[in-house]
């Protein structure tokens, strides 16, 4: 279901809502959530409303991070979530799981990480969407896996993710899920907001030809896209919510 809000601020409280309702309703939750700028508003939320006894519960899977960059470097995936929601929701480290972008052995922790999500599925997901409309590090091109995978960056992502980092960052790959182990999340919300993603919407919701990998997560009775007016403002279909 497409859902469009008017602010950001009203996207980012929806999504709080339903992380602490994932977390509640859910005897072993385990989330698995994407970093960066969009998801910040929500993850503040978040953090704020979370019922302490809920979060020691709480186990957080890894989506994605850039190989050669070491776990608690500026820029990190794992930095950006242990900034934005670990450290604020007091989220332990014997909680997380995640890939280790400095590992000699990439293969080693893709397995481990589907090892894990093949013991304990993902019951939430939030996903961001990349300016090119990558989900995780699944960029255009991308074949729908089911396992993990270390992909080659493009140049679009390279370039964009620089803002993330206090001095340029060599990246070339990262290590990221595949498509299908995020739809086979028992639920997911992709969340765009702002007028800088506005021309990335409308190629993935009045350009099916597009193939873009947000648009392999269209059409799931348990995958909803939140956006604020301003991302959503070249949209044509028929919205509901």
């Amino acid at each position: 279901m497409l859902k469009i809000f008017e602010k950001e601020e009203q996207v980012a409280e929806a999504i709080a809502e339903a992380m602490a309702a994932g977390l509640k309703e859910e005897a072993y939750p385990v989330f698995c959530l994407a970093s960066g700028s969009t998801p910040q508003k929500s993850y503040k939320r978040f953090a704020v409303q979370a019922n302490t006894d809920d979060i020691r519960k709480l186990r957080i899977v890894s989506l994605d991070e850039w190989v050669g960059i070491e776990k608690h470097s500026t820029g990190s995936c794992y930095q950006m979530l242990q900034r934005d929601l670990f450290s604020p929701a007091g989220i332990q480290s014997h909680q997380i799981l995640f890939y280790d972008g400095m590992s000699p052995d990439l293969q080693q922790e893709c397995e481990k990480i589907d090892a894990y999500i093949e013991q304990h599925p993902i019951t939430f997901s939030l996903m961001g969407v990349g300016m090119n409309g990558h989900i995780g590090l699944n960029e255009p091109g991308t074949p729908v896996r089911d396992h993990s995978s270390v992909v080659d960056l493009s140049n679009e992502t390279k370039t964009t993710a620089q803002k993330y980092f206090d001095e340029p960052a060599a990246l070339t790959n990262g290590i990221t899920l595949g498509l299908k182990q995020v739809i086979q999340s028992k639920k997911v919300i992709v969340v765009i907001t702002g007028g800088h993603k506005a021309d990335i919407v409308k190629e993935i919701f009045n350009h099916p030809e597009a193939k873009l990998p947000a648009q392999e997560l269209l059409h799931h009775d348990h995958i909803d896209f939140y956006l604020d007016t301003e991302a959503a403002k070249h949209i044509t279909q028929k919205v509901e919510g």
